[in-house]
């Protein structure tokens, strides 16, 4: 596994009007293999939007669920849609979609 990831998990903060505002902690890098990227144009509303998505290979002892975020570093931010084990290997597959930001 030659890439890195940043695992962020989701803590529940307040914004200034006391609604539930997500803050993401990060919580540890782990060693990764980027196993698909795709890209395409994506038309809503009448706009043009970039719809990029990856799969990255981590080991299994990593604690990851969907809805946390992971960082390539010096690269993008995804959200994490799925998390797949693969029991018999010690792997998950992360199912990501880049955050458009």
């Amino acid at each position: 596994m030659k890439d890195r990831l940043v695992l962020l998990e989701p803590v529940i903060g307040t914004d200034g009007m006391g609604g539930e505002n997500p803050v993401f902690r990060e919580m540890r890098t782990v060693a990764a293999e980027r196993v698909t990227m795709t890209g395409r144009r994506v038309d809503e509303a009448g706009e043009h939007f970039a719809d990029y998505r990856a799969d990255f290979n981590i080991r299994d002892a990593h604690p990851v669920r969907e809805n946390w975020h992971v960082r390539v570093p010096g690269g993008y931010e995804y959200i994490v849609a799925c998390v797949i084990p693969h029991r018999d290997r010690g792997m998950l597959t992360l199912k990501c979609e880049r955050l458009n930001t």
